[in-house]
């Protein structure tokens, strides 16, 4: 009986440990960290533009570097007040042309994102360019453990959400992705002056012009992480100006991909922490399981088999205690 209930004891060890693995350490280890600090590359070698340094269409390579550092402290203070796992993020992208001064797009946000579902939570000193914003959809990231259906994912730019569509898997540099494009139609995002000769007018100074932006942006996720290996945007802005005659004018056309360095970091980074995070979610909890079970079963057979000898020693015992005919019992 001692072996039977110390086979017992292991299994229901090793099948506790199961459950805290799957619904315990998954969810600790599954998060955004706090001290998040990445930086992607996005280049279009053939860009074609309004470059506001010559103050004339332009062409050539377009550079776009983001980059998002976490905020511990200010994670931790927004979490306490919400009661949520919240990662506050200072997220900065600049956009330009020749590496000079001043860039041809430049913003800075900070965002208070759910560590778990990298969705945007409006609290705790969200801000844009300095100023109180609102973000919704999904951020830096998709979900840990991203599904193969539609997410809502915010465009900087529009300052609105997206629906980004799955639409299948692909391979990138061997790590498998589930990929999502999403669209936007050419919408007014902001106005900004530009000479008046742009559109085909007599140049007689400055003018107020509305500029309007469109995209078409594809994704490839990890999803055991949720992390963006690969990222491509086919953008287009216009000027437009309403006097009569003035024809629009192209602000940007770009198809910009993150650089073939970019993704092998990223690609590099992340396969290992997807396969750990696999491993820690189903395949231990599953042999954990396996072995609980079959531990605790086998301890139950060592434990029904010991009693079955136990009794048949019993009853040999007592028939050997009986009295041969023709003999007195001692018992008597």
């Amino acid at each position: 009986m001692r072996k039977a209930s110390v086979v017992i004891g292991l299994g229901a060890f090793f099948l506790t440990m199961a459950v805290l693995l799957k619904f315990y350490a998954y969810d600790k280890l599954a998060v955004v960290p706090l001290d998040q600090n990445t930086r992607q590359t996005v280049v279009d070698e053939h860009a074609t533009f309004f470059d506001a340094d010559k103050v004339a269409p332009g062409s050539g390579r377009l550079t776009t570097i983001a980059t998002v550092i976490g905020d511990p402290a200010a994670s931790k203070a927004a979490s306490d007040k919400t009661g949520k796992n919240l990662v506050v993020l200072n997220m900065g992208q600049v956009s330009d042309n020749n590496n000079e001064a001043p860039p041809m797009d430049a913003s800075t946000n900070r965002m208070v994102v759910d560590r778990s579902t990298g969705r945007a939570v409006n609290c705790c000193g969200a801000t844009s360019n300095g100023k109180p914003a609102q973000f919704t959809g999904q951020t830096i990231k998709f979900p840990f453990r991203t599904e193969q259906k539609t997410y809502q994912y915010w465009d900087g730019t529009a300052r609105t959400t997206m629906a980004t569509k799955y639409v299948g898997t692909e391979k990138i540099k061997g790590l498998t992705t589930y990929k999502f494009v999403g669209s936007l139609p050419l919408t007014k995002f902001r106005e900004q002056e530009v000479p008046r000769g742009l559109f085909g007018l007599p140049d007689t100074g400055g003018v107020v012009a509305d500029r309007l932006y469109q995209n078409t942006r594809t994704l490839w996720v990890e999803p055991e992480t949720g992390v963006m290996m690969k990222l491509q945007e086919k953008q287009h802005q216009e000027l437009h100006h309403d006097e009569p005659g003035a024809k629009p004018v192209n602000a940007l056309t770009t198809t910009s991909t993150f650089t073939d360095e970019t993704i092998s970091k990223n690609v590099d980074d992340y396969k290992t922490k997807a396969l750990l995070l696999k491993i820690l979610r189903l395949w231990a909890p599953l042999a954990l399981s396996i072995l609980g079970i079959a531990l605790l079963i086998g301890g139950a057979a060592v434990a029904v088999g010991g009693r079955r000898r136990d009794r048949d020693s019993d009853v040999v015992g007592l028939d050997d205690a009986q009295p041969r005919r023709g003999e007195v019992s001692e018992l008597v």
